[in-house]
């Protein structure tokens, strides 16, 4: 299961600037799902909802102002761990407005316990 090129406006980052002028981050989110009664249920209930992880991680994004990108990536993986349905999750954030030319971003994965 995937969430590709979410597209997010927050202040994160450690310059004045980014903690008072909104950027855009680009997150992309895999996750690997142990939900075997979804494939023939057909039923949301038996899966992770994109959905809410989505709103989620909207929510995280602009509710909190971090330094460092790497805080965010954990603060999102930690939410989404938190269901145990997920097993592993990998979230990269890019920060495509930092530069004129080149995008900085963090990949991180982490699993279950």
């Amino acid at each position: 299961m995937y969430i590709k090129d979410l597209i997010v406006n927050a202040t994160h980052g450690v310059y004045d600037h980014e903690k008072t002028t909104p950027q855009n981050f680009i997150i992309n989110l895999t996750l690997e799902v142990d939900t075997p009664n979804a494939f023939t249920s057909d039923n949301v209930d038996d899966t992770v909802d994109y959905s809410k992880i989505r709103d989620d991680i909207i929510a995280i994004t602009t509710n909190n102002s971090f330094d460092l990108i790497e805080r965010l990536a954990d603060e999102i993986i930690h939410h989404i761990l938190a269901d145990t349905r997920i097993t592993e999750a990998t979230v990269t954030i890019d920060k495509p407005d930092a530069f004129e030319s080149g995008i900085p971003g963090i990949q991180v994965t982490r699993s279950q316990p």
